[in-house]
């Protein structure tokens, strides 16, 4: 779906992007991850061409970018930003229909559509299309950015550090939100971001930036693994490296059958054994249960599966 071929971009004889090639297959969520300054933003901005690379070309859905006048190509991409960007003096359902409204769909298409979404990112519509941004919290605020950018149903989403000005719980729960829409509308999404935790919450690829430059590519299972790519321990820090690469192993793959002592703690069927650490620290817990989910029948996790797995984990 998005498509970078040796792309360049400078700003005052500095490379701030140096010949960076990657592909986002269609429907998945890919994060561009890496430290400040590493070229993450100008990257995704090439996409809807807020930027031009000076060399190599951007391909979307197999055409290049540069060939659809700007205008066209952003209302069919959907752009979410850190400060959220709402119109103050619009209310929510104004707010959401900014692009539907160019577009010139009909009232009652419009009408449908902000309803819809508002269900989708959790608020509810009687009580939210009304409002105006400053009677929103932080967290409502972004979840209203975020159906602005569906509301002309595009098939990329583009979003740059949109949760980093947010309390932890708050973008732990947008992060969980996003996981579902992503499920439930299949759009390829392109999300920067500098934290490692939110990258591995997300990501169903990962892509690591450094001083403007791609050092890894892949899933963060394959990135992740012991020896794969060495250059990533500077990001993640060579101890937090093997506790990282929990985040990328299912609980269940280490669960033995059967039922659970009673009042065992339960955790999620797709939940990964660093959830299952903390879980087992937090509540003092020698063992988890996990219900059955698709594919899986259930079973109990035990720590000491959980010890002996770390090692392997972190070899």
């Amino acid at each position: 779906m998005i498509r970078f071929e040796a792309v360049t971009h400078r700003q005052g004889g500095r490379a701030i992007v140096e010949d960076v090639s990657l592909e986002v297959p269609e429907g998945h969520l890919c994060v561009l991850l890496g430290a400040s300054g590493a070229g993450k933003s100008t990257l995704l901005r090439m996409v809807n061409r807020l930027v031009a690379p000076a060399e190599g070309r951007v391909r979307l859905a197999g055409r290049d970018v540069a060939e659809t006048p700007p205008e066209a190509l952003r209302r069919g991409i959907g752009y979410v930003i850190q400060s959220v960007g709402l119109f103050p003096h619009w209310r929510v359902a104004e707010n959401i229909a900014t692009v539907p409204r160019l577009l010139g769909w009909p009232r009652p298409r419009i009408a449908a559509r902000v309803e819809a979404l508002l269900e989708l990112v959790g608020l509810e519509p009687a009580r939210f299309r009304h409002r105006f941004p400053h009677e929103l919290s932080g967290g409502q605020a972004q979840r209203i950015g975020l159906a602005r950018a569906l509301a002309a149903d595009p098939p990329v989403l583009l979003m740059d550090e949109p949760f980093s000005a947010l309390d932890p719980a708050t973008r732990r729960g947008l992060q969980a939100e996003l996981r579902r829409i992503h499920r439930e509308t299949g759009k390829t999404i392109l999300f920067v971001t500098h934290d490692v935790e939110e990258a591995l919450a997300l990501a169903d690829g990962l892509a690591v930036l450094e001083q403007g430059r791609l050092v890894a590519a892949g899933r963060p299972a394959a990135l992740l693994a012991p020896g794969a790519a060495p250059r990533l321990g500077a990001l993640f820090g060579e101890e937090g490296l093997a506790f990282h690469r929990l985040a990328t192993l299912p609980a269940r793959a280490l669960a033995r059958p059967g039922a659970p002592p009673p009042g065992t703690p339960a955790l999620a069927p797709e939940a990964t054994l660093k959830a299952a650490l903390l879980r087992m620290l937090a509540e003092g817990a020698p063992c988890l249960a996990l219900p059955p989910g698709p594919g899986f029948a259930g079973g109990v996790l035990h720590w000491v599966d959980l010890v002996r797995a770390a090692p392997v984990a972190a070899a």
